[in-house]
């Protein structure tokens, strides 16, 4: 009966003791690993978007230009151009101007634009809901189509469908977006005349009043229908052309890993029980499939912003990649700097909203 009770009080023995201090200081970081988690990933976000103001901040100011002579024109006086300097801080050491610039964002002051003479922060927020609304609009098409076609083609590998289908988002992801937007503009509005060339509206719609700033969205609730169908023509050209260069990474994501569920005994159980395929799909394998599909729709979502960038000076959309552009072109740093910003902090907050959902989907990430 000795013998039979040893192991278990070795095992009670060999229990590790710990004080009461360390077990009282521990144990929250045992219950909350999450909340460790979160504090961990924001301050890494919190370097990153120092060490890359800091970078922006010093290419900015080693490239071999002056902002304040193309801000004076080319027959302004030496004068006039030393004043420029002075007005915008430009004469100041680096170091000075650095200090001045860091202290700067920890207040929300994102310096003054030399070419339209405004703060930074209100040229954002008149050219961000532009941005938003077509960033916005090409997430959920992508997001559509990327689910759709990776079901579709899981069910079809091999059939001629999945075959053209790769083929194309292939292509798409292999060209660059603003060469794909230029074929779209050549074929849509040079050829067929379906959508205009650019901009957010025609020449002859009346913008709606703002509420949100998605001309969209604003449209439906003034009642002016005819700016909304304008409103949606323009946004579908820039729209196909960031939707084409990221849909095959999401396409196969779903493919891969909806086919990876379709193996599964579940899925045989229930076509036993003689569940409808549809049903199959959605209710049961893409629930199961979604955690890597989310995975990578994030990381595809923080690409995205730098595909509309690029975009926007394609289709000439008055938002803050055309708006960094023109910008670029004068060498107005503290534009730049905010529009890169800005993006990072985009890239990193999505990045993080998809750790979370990760989390909330799958209980082991939450016991791990």
């Amino acid at each position: 009966m000795t013998e039979a009770r040893r192991p278990f009080a070795t095992s009670a023995v060999a229990a590790p003791l710990r004080p009461g201090w360390l077990r009282r200081a521990t144990a929250g970081v045992r219950r909350q690993p999450a909340a460790w988690f979160l504090a961990r990933r924001f301050a890494w976000s919190l370097v990153v978007l120092f060490v890359l103001a800091t970078i922006t901040f010093v290419l900015a100011r080693i490239v071999p230009a002056d902002p304040a002579a193309f801000l004076a024109g080319q027959n302004a006086s030496q004068a006039a151009i030393t004043s420029i300097r002075h007005e915008y801080g430009l004469d100041k050491p680096l170091d000075i101007q650095y200090i001045n610039y860091m202290s700067g964002l920890l207040r929300g002051n994102l310096g003054i634009s030399i070419r339209t003479r405004d703060p930074v922060a209100s040229d954002m927020a008149s050219y961000l809901p532009a941005t938003l609304e077509l960033l916005f609009a090409s997430f959920f098409v992508y997001v559509t189509a990327s689910l759709l076609l990776g079901i579709t083609t899981a069910y079809h590998a091999r059939g001629p469908f999945g075959v053209v289908v790769k083929l194309l988002t292939m292509a798409g992801t292999a060209l660059p977006v603003f060469w794909i937007g230029a074929v779209l503009q050549l074929v849509f509005f040079y050829r067929l005349g379906w959508f205009p060339l650019g901009g957010r509206l025609g020449e002859l719609a009346t913008p709606p009043p703002q509420v949100t700033g998605f001309y969209t969205i604003d449209s439906i609730l003034a009642g002016q229908w005819s700016t909304f169908v304008d409103a949606v023509a323009h946004l579908v050209l820039p729209s196909a052309a960031i939707v084409l260069s990221l849909l095959a990474v999401g396409m196969r994501q779903t493919q891969a890993a909806v086919m990876q569920e379709l193996g599964r005994h579940y899925v045989r159980t229930a076509r036993g029980k003689g569940m409808s395929e549809p049903r199959i799909a959605l209710k049961h394998v893409l629930r199961n499939a979604l955690n890597p599909i989310l995975t990578v729709t994030g990381v595809q979502f923080g690409y995205m912003v730098s595909w509309v960038i690029l975009v926007e000076v394609v289709f000439n959309w008055p938002g803050i990649g055309l708006y960094a552009y023109q910008s670029f072109q004068v060498f107005d740093y503290a534009p730049i700097i905010a529009v890169t910003l800005i993006a990072t902090v985009v890239f990193l907050a999505v990045n993080l909203l998809t750790d979370i959902a990760y989390a909330v989907l799958d209980p082991r990430v939450r016991r791990g």
